[in-house]
């Protein structure tokens, strides 16, 4: 097994009551592109589909309440769709995601490959 683990920094919030609310296509569009430039910029590898993962997500907030862990769904897809070449249930066998108060705003990520 390896062992990857990524921080990135720097990405909107967006909570899943938000696109909940009816948020139009072209709104989500814009914000999946402001993101994938952002995790780009700071991630550059393409986890390949050959290989099977479990994934563990965890979001740090310094400024008021952190999001609940499930409103994070949407950033969490938004990653994955960014890091992996292929998101399907045999390549992505497990995700885990937590939400927690912190000194810094990012978001980790521990990719293991199995």
């Amino acid at each position: 097994m390896e062992v990857t683990e990524i921080i990135l920094r720097n990405l909107p919030k967006i909570s899943m009551n938000k696109i909940y609310a009816g948020v139009h296509w072209t709104k989500r569009k814009q914000l999946k592109d402001a993101f994938y430039l952002v995790i780009k910029s700071q991630f550059k590898t393409v986890f390949p589909k050959t290989d099977r993962y479990t994934v563990s997500y965890e979001i740090v907030s310094k400024k008021g309440i952190p999001c609940d862990a499930t409103n994070l769904g949407y950033i969490i897809k938004i990653i994955e769709d960014t890091i992996f070449e292929d998101d399907s249930w045999d390549i992505i066998t497990q995700v885990c995601m937590s939400s927690r108060k912190g000194e810094d705003d990012y978001v980790k990520v521990t990719v293991t490959t199995l």
